[in-house]
């Protein structure tokens, strides 16, 4: 508040009693005169701000003027001798209740044992009790008599309420017990982990009356999970009959989107469907997942105009009757910033805005759209030449994670990493690409100069040789080789880039951790950036080719290291037992 208004007399006054209380009379001493000098003189509180300055100042004095023989005690001591605990409560209310907002709810239950002043304190006060979050009490079911009195002690303050592990678990709950202590709150993030039918069509379960769902028209954040079978009209039902005005975020997990017809022609729907604000959208399906071809899901996608990130797990789209092969996002959502395919199927993958920063697939049988120039000069898809390809689609990229791709070869990824910026991406995803080989190592660090973290590990393909070639990644600070027949030579010329003299003679290892050892040394001395390792994170775990000898070096250098063979150990065990069987 000092820093903000320095203008104004209640910062000022409230630091130097905050200093005082704690016994710091130098430092309340001098939050007085700054105040001094910088409220105006006209204002109310300036003669309060001088009698707490000379109060302060007589103390120090008397204490400075002490007889040899005679000692007072410090306010700067950390441990006086003749001065009583400090008391958290003596502070304003104010900063007590920004300090218990940052503890956690399963801890604030328990500080009630401490003393009866912190009791009182935290059951009288209602912002206290502002986030409600169960999901830290998993050791036994919260029962509705303990949410009951949760609810009322927060006297219409609750703006977050995570219900987690509620017994029992009934629809009725939210109707019954919730929403007549929300109506007067303005809540904005409900996260519910049980049958969700409560926010339904009233076809299912107990519907709500127009009264109770005033309770959620400030909500911004939703998060609903533990519905077994959703019909897709029921989730465009949920979304576009402006149930939540204000919502922004929606989350749904552990839900399987049943429909024999996944999204069914909207025309034919309710008139009353209406283009959602929703800015994040994450579908996370269950079970077998979501089979669904790809006029239905853009007729979907199209209720969502203001999309910023989008994610979808388990989804199988195929191509439609109509002349639509593929999504085209990039009409659809044309401000989108993050794209999530996770374990999903389509027949071609979607086409992003220019504004897209993080394009992901991972686990995914699903290649980035790669492009191919004709006579023309037109850029065109190469598996859509009938389609013209904006060339800006990819360009800037920040983040591109293509991880546990089994189709994806090394023509098409140079074709994805040509269509990228490689000024701008900076994160590179590439676990567990069994069809790309070790030579576009190097190309990676041609194309990509700016990136700082890759992952590149559970690769068989991936060589001592191949890694020597990331050297030439000056700002490469995180890097995962996990479970690759990487050794310690290659991480050495990893840092030092080649293992070769000017007399074309091979260095010794010795001689080239000791250069690296002594570029570490001088960067520490003279503090010059140009002798600095770049890398701060090595990943390593189950490489078998590193010695832990020799990963407790590397950490000498300043890197952090993470080198766990307990995996391998463990499997080697199992594997021993068996033969010995």
């Amino acid at each position: 508040m000092v820093k903000k208004y320095r203008k104004n007399a209640k910062g000022y006054l409230r630091a130097g009693k905050v200093h005082q209380l704690m016994g710091n009379d130098l430092k309340a001493r001098q939050f007085y005169e700054v105040g001094l000098r910088n409220v105006d003189k006209n204002d109310k509180l300036q003669s309060v701000m001088k009698q707490m300055h000379e109060t302060v100042s007589c103390r120090l004095s008397k204490r400075e003027k002490a007889r040899p023989g005679e000692t007072l005690p410090d306010p700067n001591d950390s441990e006086p001798r003749n001065r009583q605990a400090f008391d958290l409560m003596q502070l304003p209310v104010e900063i007590i209740e920004i300090i218990f907002r940052y503890i956690p709810f399963n801890q604030l239950v328990r500080l009630q044992n401490v003393s009866k002043s912190w009791r009182m304190f935290i059951l009288n006060n209602p912002m206290v009790w502002s986030v409600l979050d169960f999901r830290q009490c998993n050791k036994k079911p919260i029962r509705c008599s303990t949410l009951r009195q949760c609810l009322h002690r927060a006297q219409g303050s609750v703006s977050e309420l995570y219900l987690y592990n509620i017994w029992p678990r009934d629809t009725s709950i939210i109707g019954n017990e919730i929403v007549p202590y929300l109506l007067s709150a303005r809540l904005q993030v409900l996260h519910v982990d049980f049958d969700i039918n409560i926010f339904l069509p009233s076809t299912r379960g107990h519907a709500m009356s127009d009264t109770q769902w005033c309770a959620f028209r400030s909500l911004t954040v939703l998060k609903l999970g533990g519905c077994e079978a959703l019909e897709s009209k029921e989730l465009v039902e949920l979304i576009c009959q402006s149930t939540f005005p204000s919502l922004r975020v929606l989350h749904f997990y552990g839900t399987a989107l049943t429909r024999p017809k996944s999204f069914p022609n909207l025309s034919k729907w309710d008139n009353n469907f209406k283009p959602s604000n929703l800015r994040s959208l994450i579908i996370e399906n269950s079970g077998a997942g979501m089979i669904t071809d790809t006029e239905d899901l853009v007729a979907f996608l199209t209720l969502h105009p203001h999309l910023i990130s989008l994610s979808l797990s388990h989804f199988v789209v195929s191509n439609s009757a109509s002349a639509n092969r593929f999504v085209d996002l990039a009409s659809i959502a044309p401000h989108l910033v993050e794209l999530s395919l996770i374990h999903s199927l389509f027949t071609s993958a979607p086409t992003v805005p220019p504004s897209c920063q993080k394009f992901a697939i991972p686990d995914s049988c699903l290649k980035p759209r790669t492009t191919t120039r004709q006579d023309n000069g037109v850029e065109v898809y190469i598996d859509d030449p009938f389609c013209v390809a904006n060339p800006d689609e990819y360009r800037n990229l920040r983040h591109l994670d293509i991880s546990s791709n089994t189709i994806l070869t090394d023509q098409d990824f140079l074709g994805v990493l040509s269509r990228c910026d490689g000024s701008l991406l900076q994160r590179l995803d590439m676990n567990a690409c069994p069809k790309i080989t070790a030579g576009r190592v190097s190309q990676i660090a041609e194309m990509c100069p700016a990136l700082r973290v890759l992952l590149i590990g559970q690769n068989s393909w991936l060589t001592d040789a191949a890694l020597a070639a990331l050297h030439g990644l000056r700002e490469l600070e995180y890097l995962d080789i996990s479970s690759t027949d990487v050794t310690f030579t290659g991480v050495l010329l990893c840092f030092a880039g080649c293992d070769i003299d000017a007399n074309g003679k091979r260095i010794p290892l010795t001689t080239l951790a000791a250069r690296i050892q002594e570029r570490v040394n001088r960067y520490r001395k003279s503090g010059d950036i140009g002798l600095r390792l770049p890398l701060k994170t090595l990943v390593m775990n189950s490489c078998t080719g590193v010695s832990l000898q020799s990963s407790n070096w590397i950490r000498s250098l300043g890197v952090h290291v993470e080198h766990d063979l307990s995996s391998m150990y463990d499997y080697t065990k199992k594997n021993k037992k068996k033969r010995n069987l």
